[in-house]
């Protein structure tokens, strides 16, 4: 298998067939035809042409070629997020906010394996379905990247070998190799989230109230209150002999 350089490998379609419009649609209907994947599938139905197959054909090809928008380095990316080192030099970072950390990491492979199903229907009936596998090896080396605030915010430097391998039915459709220089591949412009966001701070509850004073409490409150105004305005006369002062 020859190995290319690439500065950018992109998607997964990108990375396999090329870039090009309709380049992936048209490999992997050319593929499709050649192993006889449809034929087999739907062989019984009454009708089928060798026309109406290559439409068929084309068709499973165009959803194939959907999956394949994944991006290269996003799929590296999910590995990264579950490197011990990474992960705990984020969690130092995190623990003190605007710190950062150089972390330098032995040579490691990453695997990225995807097994999506395209059901296959003539007549609106399901004659049977295409079973795909997908996998790309990453092999990593001379990593060395940075890590603020629990992100992975920049790639010094390291070398990547990509592997990657699409299949029908154990039947090989696409496979390729390529050398990607990370330092620049990889464009972290809000960086990549290492650990999951923490919990929101919750409040805390609200003082209690205190309970609300009975009915009978609140008319005896009121009627001594009057009572306790009408004494104030009423006080008691001072009789001094036989007439009031």
């Amino acid at each position: 298998m020859n190995t290319a350089i690439l500065h950018d490998p992109g998607t997964v379609r990108e990375f396999l067939f090329g870039d090009g419009p309709d380049i992936a649609a048209d490999a992997l209907t050319q593929a499709l035809h050649e192993q006889e994947a449809v034929r087999e599938l739907a062989g019984g139905v009454h009708g089928l042409t060798a026309p109406v197959a290559r439409i068929v054909e084309r068709e499973v090809a165009s959803v194939v070629e959907g999956f394949l928008a994944l991006d290269v380095v996003d799929l590296a990316a999910g590995g990264w997020r579950r490197h011990a080192a990474l992960r705990e030099a984020a969690r130092r970072t995190r623990e003190v906010p605007g710190s950062e950390e150089v972390v330098a990491l032995a040579t490691h492979r990453i695997t990225s394996s995807h097994q999506p199903q395209v059901d296959v229907l003539v007549d609106g009936t399901r004659v049977g379905t295409v079973d795909l596998d997908l996998r790309l090896v990453f092999d990593l080396e001379g990593l060395v990247v940075v890590v603020r605030d629990a992100r992975l915010t920049a790639v010094r430097s390291g070398r990547c070998l990509v592997t990657g391998r699409l299949a029908a039915h154990r039947i090989l459709l696409a496979q390729r190799q390529g050398q990607v220089n990370l330092p620049g591949a990889v464009h972290l412009r809000h960086g990549l989230r290492l650990l999951p966001e923490p919990p929101p701070a919750q409040r805390p509850p609200p003082p209690p109230h205190s309970p609300p004073a009975a009915a009978g409490d609140v008319g005896h409150s009121r009627q001594a209150d009057r009572g306790s105004r009408g004494d104030r305005a009423r006080q008691p006369t001072v009789w001094t002999g036989g007439r009031p002062a």
